[in-house]
């Protein structure tokens, strides 16, 4: 069953994701025309769940240790704002909206 074979996989890839990506990609690479793609998802992760299919035990045994921010200070860039003039308001020319304005007002 392929439960059996993806458990068995999940042993060498702890990434349920990662173990997706890598199996599509193998079974892209490794399948051959004329053969049912069903048997060569079952090959790839037969083959994963013999072998480490990332090459090797651990990608990252520790943590990389990476600064949140840099150290660096920021340049501040001068801005001068501008007010911008905006167009006169129309005359609304339906009576209800003029009774709403009124209404409301």
């Amino acid at each position: 069953m392929r439960s059996d074979l993806v458990f068995g996989a999940m042993a060498n890839v702890s990434n349920p994701y990662l173990l997706s990506q890598l199996a599509s990609k193998a079974a892209r690479k490794l399948h051959k025309s004329g053969a049912r793609m069903q048997d060569t998802t079952n090959d790839v992760l037969l083959r994963f769940s013999r072998s480490t299919p990332n090459g090797c035990g651990q990608a990252l045994p520790q943590r990389p240790v990476v600064p949140f921010h840099s150290n660096e200070t920021r340049r501040i860039v001068p801005h001068k704002s501008e007010v911008a003039p905006l167009p006169p308001v129309r005359q609304i020319s339906n009576p209800l909206w003029e009774a709403a304005r009124v209404l409301g007002a």
